[in-house]
């Protein structure tokens, strides 16, 4: 699998996978409590048209590889490998 088409797997279904929901969101988007670190305010931006997130408070963002090495502090090859697991959703 090409890097390209495991940057497609869908990061709000990846999220939901974790058990991890939008406090608010609209058709384009959802603003979450970040995964990355304890907070009360949703600061993480996910777009859903881009495929593509933000954490306002910690100051990073990305495709889903960044994400994952993010929430699992995994290196670049490592959540290439995590990403290539059955049972990921991903986009069609």
């Amino acid at each position: 699998m090409s890097i390209e088409q495991i940057k497609k797997n869908d990061i709000r279904a990846f999220l939901a996978q974790a058990g991890i929901t939008p406090v608010k969101e609209t058709p384009t988007g959802g603003m979450y409590l970040s995964p990355l670190r304890q907070e009360d305010t949703a600061s993480f931006h996910v777009d859903y048209t881009k495929n593509l997130w933000y954490d306002h408070g910690a100051g990073v963002g990305g495709s889903i590889i960044d994400l994952v090495m993010h929430m699992h502090n995994i290196d670049f090859l490592d959540a290439l490998c995590y990403l290539e697991e059955p049972g990921l959703v991903r986009i069609q």
